[in-house]
């Protein structure tokens, strides 16, 4: 006589084949249901941390923003009340530097 296990589709010669056939199928299906909740929750907080790094970023920019408006508007009106402006870039050993970048933006807000 063969038994028919429903759950696996497949015939068993006995009973027992057939009972400890589905239980580990049951295991296994458990564990992969597992993996995949473990997989879910950790691309969630990767999303979660990706979404704070946009927010800080986004902060960070606007904070930019704002200290350069602030520095162009002094410095417009200063060279406006004394006929222009002249900044030194030093570095820490107090050497004077100037970027590539310090020149562009003083010439494009100039």
């Amino acid at each position: 006589m063969k038994y028919l296990s429903e759950k696996l589709n497949k015939p068993f010669d006995t009973v027992e084949e057939l009972e400890k056939s589905e239980k580990e199928f049951d295991e296994q299906q458990a564990e992969k249901t597992k993996l995949a909740d473990v997989k879910k929750a950790r691309a969630k907080e990767v999303e979660d941390a990706f979404m704070e790094l946009q927010k800080v970023k986004e902060e960070a920019l606007q904070q930019i923003a704002d200290a350069e408006d602030k520095y162009y508007s002094l410095r417009d009106k200063f060279a406006e009340d004394y006929g222009g402006y002249h900044i030194t870039y030093r570095n820490d050993n107090g050497e004077k530097r100037i970027t590539f970048d310090d020149i562009v933006r003083n010439f494009w807000n100039w």
